[in-house]
């Protein structure tokens, strides 16, 4: 039997992200002994899923939970349904130690619900999306185009009828070190000249710097 729950909390944050035109969503909450990042993905050009899904990882255990999103988000109602399955490596999570007090599934829920941030900082939101990459890239890849070329070398204008993908414009959170600040300076510059961005996973190439780029853009 499957357990609801609605994380109406995220109705700020998700809001705000959606307003802002800020494609990714990105926040780690600490219970107990448990470690919850929790996860949700705009992409303009996937209408019909995006930012359709509430990924939670949990990283005490390594795992990834993928909950559909029902109700209108707009209304600030983000339900989901937890299978036994799901509800286990959520408890798990919390390494609790047996037969000490009463757990209740639904208060864990209620105090995650609860301290969901209600505003969220760019830098913060870049480096926890940075820390957990390397456990959920597999699990997750479609969030950004060609998941496997990960070098930044180069930008290429677009045709008038054609303009940069925000999963291609993901991987700047992901795969370079910049700076939440630099990034958003880069990306509107890409975006305001319609410029996109070339990847590469050839090893022999050498990641361009944002400023040797941007140098290109006309």
């Amino acid at each position: 039997m499957s357990v609801k729950f609605n994380f109406n909390q995220l109705h700020a944050i998700y809001s705000s992200a959606w307003v802002r035109h800020e494609p990714t969503i990105a926040f780690e909450l600490a219970i107990g002994r448990g470690h919850f990042v929790f996860m949700v993905f705009f992409s303009p050009e996937d209408k019909k899923s995006s930012g359709e899904h509430l990924f939670v990882f949990l990283r005490k255990m390594n795992t990834l939970l993928t909950l559909k999103l029902y109700g209108s988000r707009r209304q600030g109602d983000f339900t989901v349904y937890f299978n036994a399955e799901q509800e286990r490596a959520m408890t798990d999570e919390l390494q609790l130690t047996p037969g000490n007090g009463h757990f209740s599934f639904s208060h864990l829920l209620d105090e995650l619900n609860n301290n969901i941030p209600q505003q969220l900082a760019e830098q913060k939101k870049i480096e926890t999306l940075r820390a957990v990459w390397p456990q959920v890239h597999n699990k997750i890849s479609n969030i950004v185009d060609d998941a496997k070329k990960t070098i930044l070398i180069g930008v290429k204008k677009l045709p008038e009828d054609h303009h940069p993908r925000e999963k291609t414009l993901r991987k700047l959170y992901l795969h370079t070190n910049g700076s939440a600040k630099d990034i958003q300076m880069f990306i509107h510059k890409l975006k305001e000249s319609n410029y996109t961005l070339m990847w590469t996973d050839d090893p022999e190439k050498v990641s361009k710097s944002f400023v040797d780029l941007m140098l290109k853009i006309k």
